[in-house]
């Protein structure tokens, strides 16, 4: 049972635990580092925008390296750069007199020499990274050249220098002393080998058209040189920053609905890349915003899908409540919104019209051809008339009426005597909806020009109503059609459209209680406890313009002094019993000179309480005026009427006196 309990405790609070799963997901996918291309996308568009023209780091191309580094080592050393990295695929025979000379200038970094280059990473195919040279298994040429460098953690290039900014000259050049001294002093001077590649592109900002790995070494020791590498955020930095984005997401969206919400998130992904840059730019830091920009738009999808469900699961509970409350109460259907007009037609003329056989006949839709569709008071087989054409006669002879005419030749089989035969056009804005044949028995009292007056009354009203429903029954099936549900997603009837019926059926009966209480002969008006009009009815409106009293500027108490002989205190009693005992009393109310009989009871609230309940269990006072003279004066035969009510009053008053007599 309490597991039962917990489990429903546990459905209630869906929102919350989808919640939770959004940052569950958060976490995993920043752990797992599922975005991460993303973000490299992201930081090679944003370094592509940063822009610099300056760099200590020069690259000297040599044809034969390996016969002539040396020579180019010693020239180079003439110039006094700050350090000279030979970068050659094979280990080259170095002069040990000249690597004495200038041992920490010159540096052979190979795998089987004393130094070597550090691993460079891709990151996520558009980026490089530097890895951490902590765990290297030989000494890494740029913490030895780099004093100051943090080895122990990974950072990206910074890929700001253009690349026709980085010096670079040839070994014949520097051989015959064409570069100025100003180019190559202080310099990190980068030796290698002419077109030694790395067989395939390079997937790097700015580098995407070379394979020369002295170019991107290059880059490494200008990114090394202006200590700019750019850091990461750590794993909990980056996924607290990732949470607090949704989080704080979570709330905007709430508040706004579907569309200014997408405009938000395409708004916040642009802030997003404008301060990756500026963070890029001036505290070479790069944030994830790839993995910002992604989860912000899923924010935004998780916010639409979480809120749909509960809609969904509310418009279910109400639309259960509407059907709930509507169960037990008669509403028939809309006449448009039957299977066939005919049968409430045949009920409308039926019930209101003396007729003795009755047979509709209905035009087919594009043609001048009638079908038999309903029968009164005979059969359809009935018809003697074996033509089913309205151009021909005794149809045409009705359309040229525009109305009813007699019809001259049998129609109908078995005729009694005295039977007349009549028929008139279904027709409504010119368009033939179809005829109705009838015959009637006259009688001494009957009034042809009244009968053909009333028929063509009639058979105008059903004309128009045939010709509405076949719009709205046109409309429907063009709106029902598989391929139109299809491409407007109305396979299954959304629960806003149930919803919608519900609330419709819900105002139509509401709209006919108001009708009625509307039209109620009795003046009738509404209190709630708080002493605040809640409705009156048409009577009253009457009523208190006749005797000039502002009901709305009155409560329940100010009305049952005005009307009758109560003192305060008496009427205050009479409120107190009615609200408490849920009492009905009857008074006698003057306004002027007329008197009516005032009945003032209790309106009991409803067991379903809503939100804000009822004090006392009740819904309101009701007062109502009968005004017991109008009435006698309605009746044919007043008198005989005192008379009868007066007996019925005595045996009232003998009723309630034999209790008390025999007790």
């Amino acid at each position: 049972m309490a597991f039962k309990q917990q489990f429903f405790l546990l459905k209630r609070q869906r929102s919350f635990w989808l919640t939770i799963c959004l940052f569950i997901i958060v976490v995993i996918s920043n752990s797992l580092s599922l975005f991460n291309s993303s973000n490299a996308f992201f930081y090679s568009r944003l370094a592509n925008l940063t822009q610099s023209q300056q760099s200590n780091v020069v690259i000297i191309e040599s044809e034969h390296l390996s016969r002539e580094h040396n020579e180019l080592v010693q020239q180079l050393l003439s110039y006094q750069p700050k350090a000279v990295l030979v970068f050659a695929n094979e280990q080259l025979t170095v002069n040990k007199t000249l690597t004495d000379m200038a041992q920490n200038t010159v540096f052979y970094p190979h795998p089987k020499n004393d130094y070597c280059l550090p691993h460079i990473n891709d990151w996520s195919g558009y980026n490089v990274e530097l890895a951490a040279m902590a765990d290297s298994s030989c000494l890494a040429i740029w913490p030895a050249l780099f004093n100051d460098l943090d080895s122990s953690k990974s950072v990206l290039l910074n890929f700001a220098l253009a690349p026709s900014a980085l010096p670079k000259f040839s070994a014949e050049r520097l051989m015959t002393m064409d570069i100025m001294a100003s180019q190559l002093q202080n310099k990190i001077i980068i030796l290698g080998q002419h077109n030694a590649g790395l067989g395939v592109k390079l997937n790097a900002p700015k580098l995407t058209q070379t394979s020369n790995y002295l170019l991107l070494t290059a880059y490494i020791a200008d990114t090394l040189d202006k200590q700019s590498s750019i850091s990461l955020l750590t794993l909990w930095q980056s996924t607290l920053l990732l949470l607090s984005i949704s989080l704080l997401l979570l709330f905007a969206f709430q508040k706004l609905s579907i569309s200014y919400s997408i405009v938000i998130a395409v708004l916040t992904s642009i802030c997003w890349f404008g301060l990756g840059y500026f963070i890029l730019v001036f505290q070479h830091l790069f944030l994830p915003v790839g993995q910002m920009t992604i989860f912000t738009f899923i924010t935004l999808v998780w916010v639409i899908l979480v809120r749909k469900l509960n809609e969904d699961r509310e418009l279910t509970s109400l639309i259960g409540n509407i059907q709930q409350k509507m169960a037990g109460r008669y509403l028939p259907k809309s006449f448009t919104s039957q299977s066939s007009p005919w049968d409430a037609i045949i009920r409308l003329v039926t019930q209101q019209l003396a007729l003795n056989k009755s047979i509709f006949l209905a035009r087919k839709e594009g043609d001048h051809r009638l079908t038999e569709i309903r029968a009164v008071n005979c059969h359809l087989s009935d018809i003697k008339e074996m033509r089913r054409d309205y151009k021909r006669a005794p149809y045409s002879d009705a359309l040229k009426e525009f109305g009813v005419v007699p019809i001259l030749r049998p129609f109908f089989n078995e005729l009694s005597d005295g039977e007349l035969q009549y028929i008139v056009p279904l027709i409504y804005a010119g368009d033939v909806r179809g005829f109705w044949a009838m015959t009637v028995m006259p009688d001494a009292q009957f009034n042809k020009q009244a009968f053909e007056r009333n028929v063509n009354a009639f058979a105008g009203q059903v004309g128009e109503l045939l010709f509405h429903y076949r719009i709205i029954e046109s409309q429907n099936n063009a709106n029902d059609s598989a391929l139109s549900q299809l491409l407007t997603l109305k396979l299954q009837e959304p629960l806003s459209q149930q919803v919608k019926t519900s609330i419709a059926e819900m105002e139509q009966k509401l709209t006919t209680l108001e009708h009625v209480f509307n039209n109620v002969r009795s003046a009738t008006v509404l209190f709630n406890l708080f002493g605040q009009v809640v409705q009156i009815n048409k009577s009253l409106e009457k009523l208190a313009a006749q005797h000039q009293f502002s009901i709305f500027d009155m409560t329940a108490l100010d009305l049952l002094c005005l009307v009758t002989d109560l003192d305060t205190e008496t009427a205050k009693g009479k409120l107190r019993f009615i609200t408490l005992q849920k009492g009905d009393i009857y008074l006698q109310a003057k306004l002027d000179e007329n008197t009516y009989i005032l009945n003032v009871r209790a309106m009991d609230a409803s067991h379903l309480q809503n939100a804000s309940g009822e004090p006392f269990q009740v819904s309101g006072i009701l007062f109502e005026f009968i005004d017991i003279a109008f009435f006698i004066e309605q009746m044919p035969n007043s008198k005989q009427l005192c008379d009868s009510l007066c007996k019925q009053q005595q045996f009232y008053a003998q009723n309630l006196m034999e209790p008390s007599t025999s007790g």
